[in-house]
């Protein structure tokens, strides 16, 4: 099966999708779908994803319901031509129906997690730099090069590591006066 052909089945799947939604909405408003008001809508309660005003908006009319399907035919559609185009082994009809009928599903599902692989992808690619880095500083020291950004003589100035072996009571001097106007010695 070629990817229009999975495409054509993927837009079926999607339009019986998009079937049962408006069947279970007039079962559900014993009226058709786009004359249902917000106000009407029964149980009259505020559901969690109603902004507050948002209870008194007008009906969304036929036309919104249309372009409505025809997007989530478009949705079935293209996800199931892109299965089969990547795919083609195992493209036959039940899956590119299937595909069809979840196609808005798996695109809804993938937007929420898009910004967490990007984020993932994002530290995978700066931690590959990173230990890159720090691999080519061990080769470096291993030859006996300084890594960049390190002078090559002896650093002169103040230090920030521990005071020098030979002289551990001057250490502990200048960790209890830090002004350096003498020290408990």
């Amino acid at each position: 099966m070629d990817w229009f052909m999975a495409a054509t089945v993927g837009t079926a799947g999607g339009a019986c999708m998009e079937a049962v939604d408006i069947i279970k909405a007039i079962k559900w408003h014993r009226r058709m779908p786009w004359n249902v008001q917000s106000d009407t809508v029964d149980p009259p309660h505020r559901r969690a994803d109603t902004r507050p005003g948002e209870e008194h908006l007008p009906a969304p009319g036929w036309r919104a319901f249309c372009v409505a399907g025809v997007l989530r035919l478009l949705v079935g559609g293209v996800v199931a031509g892109v299965v089969a185009a990547t795919y083609p082994q195992s493209a036959n009809p039940l899956v590119a129906f299937l595909i069809g009928l979840g196609g808005l599903s798996a695109v809804q599902q993938a937007t929420t997690l898009v910004p967490l692989m990007v984020k993932s992808a994002g530290r995978a690619a700066f931690g590959g730099v990173v230990e890159e880095a720090q691999s080519q500083a061990q080769a470096l020291q291993q030859n006996g090069q300084p890594p960049p950004g390190q002078p090559a003589g002896p650093v002169l100035g103040p230090q920030t590591g521990g005071p020098p072996a030979g002289n551990l009571n001057a250490g502990a001097a200048a960790q209890q006066d830090p002004t350096g106007g003498g020290g408990a010695a």
